[in-house]
């Protein structure tokens, strides 16, 4: 959060629609979450999201729904594909890191699979997430923020 920025529910929103394209097969679902984030202009409010991180995760975003190669294929993924779920800032009192990279990988692999358990495991793996505060961990509020979002999506 920053003093001037995006506006959360608006950037939650159009994150989600893109995320949720990433794992489908549909060109044209694809293509329209593409047409979204090049025409995304989200409100800028007091306290909202920073500018241009939400800027790099929309060009990020784009360029993976657009089938850019990635240079660190997923070798659990078929394809050898890989998604990238999320990004978080480093903060001096955040998440324990490797548990939040555990998680997130998890939650990667099951919205990229086709089977109903994977997804089933990792929406309780989000509902039950409880991390450790380390110094210099993941921002804690963008972890929280990530894991309800994620949760509404894999219900």
């Amino acid at each position: 959060m920053v003093l001037r920025g995006y506006d959360p529910r608006a950037v939650d929103a159009l994150l989600a629609s893109a995320v949720a394209a990433l794992t489908t097969a549909d060109e044209s679902a694809r293509a329209d979450a593409v047409a979204a984030l090049r025409r995304a202009n989200p409100p800028v409010v007091m306290r909202g999201f920073d500018r241009a991180q939400v800027d790099s995760a929309i060009a990020s975003l784009t360029a993976q729904l657009e089938g850019a190669p990635r240079s660190d294929p997923d070798p659990d993924l078929p394809d050898g594909r890989s998604v990238h779920v999320a990004e978080f800032d480093v903060a001096l009192r955040g998440y324990d890191v490797a548990a939040v990279d555990r998680l997130v990988e998890q939650v990667g692999r099951a919205l990229t699979s086709e089977s109903a358990t994977a997804r089933a495991e990792a929406a309780i793996a989000v509902r039950q997430a409880v991390f450790a505060v380390k110094f210099r961990g993941y921002a804690r509020h963008q972890v929280d923020r990530f894991l309800q979002q994620i949760a509404r999506e894999l219900a």
